[in-house]
């Protein structure tokens, strides 16, 4: 009868350790979602909120900036649209990868457009995911 019990409870904390990654997951693409919906309508504390104060951030063009210079990053954008997404969580680490097309203007007012690869790293402080870490690489 013990045995059963035992069973029992390892089958059903398998089941509640499984719904509660799929729910991670999915409050993780929200926050990346959050990123590119932020970036598109230049919402800064919505943006700034949405990243550790410690975060490092490397730009499609390979340059290094903090949270604090990330919101003169987000002032050309116009449009980020993010797809292909895969989530990997563990523990309270979250990594995602997947393609970004970011549209905008460029330093001489002209239209851009730009796909690239991307990879953060989440960390799951208080409850909430936060990014600590984002890399782009252009796609050729």
């Amino acid at each position: 009868m013990i045995k059963r019990i035992i069973c029992i409870m390892l089958m059903a904390a398998t089941v509640n350790a499984a719904f509660s990654q799929n729910d991670d997951k999915a409050n993780v693409l929200a926050v990346e979602r959050n990123v590119a919906d932020a970036f598109s309508k230049h919402s800064i504390p919505t943006l700034l909120a949405i990243f550790t104060d410690d975060a490092t951030i490397i730009t499609p063009s390979g340059q290094l900036i903090t949270k604090q210079q990330l919101q003169h990053r987000a002032q050309p954008i116009n449009g980020l649209t993010l797809s292909d997404m895969q989530v990997k969580i563990k523990g309270n680490i979250a990594i995602v990868t997947g393609m970004q097309t970011e549209t905008g203007k460029d330093a001489s007012g002209g239209p851009y457009s730009l796909k690239s690869y991307f990879t953060d790293v989440l960390e799951r402080k208080n409850g909430a995911w936060l990014i600590t870490a984002s890399q782009a690489t252009p796609v050729q």
